[in-house]
């Protein structure tokens, strides 16, 4: 059964695009265990971070939307978010007057299901950037109309003065890499630096810049020669060790002890290798343009399952508790026709795994609930350790 939680809770999304939806059943589940609905209102909650869509989810949590709104909101991303292609500009050159349209969204579609990867091809020649952030952006305004908290279109310093308006005074961050300077920016609600007057819905926008699907966004110094991409490219697409340093590193504001934390840290679904040898051909039959394409592929696994190996590491004592699914066939970013089919039995799977307590490391090296592989004979040893 669902094990008792300790006074101080850290909620952490990966990254994943249209699985987030994955998550958004498990925040319902979380939601009922708790007894608090909207989680940000639940005194434990001290730190929310997530990375790409797990920003988008970070961002909804931080206005008040329950699990129910935005599992709501995944359904109407699904309508809106990939309904307008990018801009055109062939070879990647800027072309006046050519550059202002926008390619129907129906010759993207078709060309993307091109087989022999001719219409991926053609689309990275045509479109740098796949989609428009238009439609993402006006569901994400939409959303903040109807929980203006503090305000309908609030800056990280707006946001971070109203949670602090709250007893328990909670955080959300978000990650980002700038890109020129090959760095991840944590863009926090407590920022004071440069991100402090970004508005809300650009950060989320920032760690949610899949590259080649939208078009890099500006740091907001006004110069622009700094621009961030999505967090996931970087180390942090697992945001667990984003949320430990928040809440536990020596030098962290509130410095809390790790056996008073319990980590929540969702995963939105492991691509087995079997699996993955289906959706990607045989790497003998790769062209250049598979090599580029998935390549990120290659370390981003690693990136995922060491965030998670770290923070058992590194912060003994602390209640950590990553919840994964496997996937049987891969699904891509913008497959939202999945929402209501593989993605559902999914996010009901990780409701009885929260539910149940099922997590990595709930059981020894190979459980079935560690599809990733986090456990290994080190991460064991500290396990049982701590049990004993």
């Amino acid at each position: 059964m669902f094990a008792p939680v300790r006074e101080n809770i850290g909620i952490a999304v990966d990254g994943g695009g249209v699985k987030g939806a994955i998550v958004a059943h498990g925040l319902i589940e979380l939601e009922d265990q708790l007894g608090t609905r909207p989680l940000i209102n639940d005194p434990r909650v001290k730190v929310i971070a997530g990375t790409s869509t797990g920003a988008v989810i970070a961002a909804s949590l931080a206005i008040g939307m329950t699990g129910q709104e935005i599992l709501d909101l995944y359904e109407q991303l699904g309508q809106h978010v990939f309904s307008k292609a990018g801009r055109f500009r062939p070879f990647g050159a800027t072309i006046p007057l050519l550059s202002r349209l926008h390619l129907p969204i129906g010759l993207v579609r078709f060309l993307d299901k091109l087989p022999l990867d001719i219409g991926e091809f053609f689309l990275y020649m045509l479109l740098p950037a796949r989609y428009s952030f238009d439609p993402l952006r006006e569901v994400m305004l939409k959303q903040l109309a109807k929980h203006p908290a503090p305000n309908t279109h609030p800056t990280l310093r707006e946001l971070g003065q109203y949670l602090d308006g709250k007893p328990h005074q909670p955080r959300i961050v978000m990650t980002a890499v700038e890109v020129a300077a090959r760095q991840t920016r944590f863009i926090k609600s407590t920022s004071t630096d440069e991100f402090a007057d970004m508005k809300l819905v650009e950060a989320v926008l920032a760690s949610s810049c899949i590259p080649t699907f939208w078009d890099p966004i500006p740091v907001p110094t006004g110069d622009g020669k700094r621009f961030l991409v999505d967090g996931g490219v970087g180390n942090f697409g697992n945001p667990a060790e984003v949320v430990a340093r928040e809440l536990m590193h020596p030098y962290a504001d509130q410095h809390i002890d790790p056996n008073n934390v319990t980590l929540f840290s969702f995963g939105t679904g492991y691509l087995p290798a079997d699996a993955y040898r289906k959706a990607a051909n045989p790497v003998t039959k790769w062209w250049a343009l598979d090599w580029a394409l998935r390549t990120p592929d290659l370390f981003i696994n690693d990136a995922l399952r060491d965030a998670s190996r770290d923070v058992v590491a590194q912060y003994p004592g602390l209640d950590f508790r990553r919840f994964q699914t496997t996937l049987e066939k891969q699904v891509s970013a913008d497959n939202f026709n999945e929402i209501n089919g593989v993605l559902k039995t999914l996010g009901l799977q990780l409701r009885e795994r929260i539910q149940l307590n099922q997590h990595a490391l709930s059981g020894p090296p190979g459980n079935p609930f560690d599809p990733e592989g986090i456990q290994d004979v080190n991460t064991w040893r500290i396990v049982r350790k701590l049990v004993e």
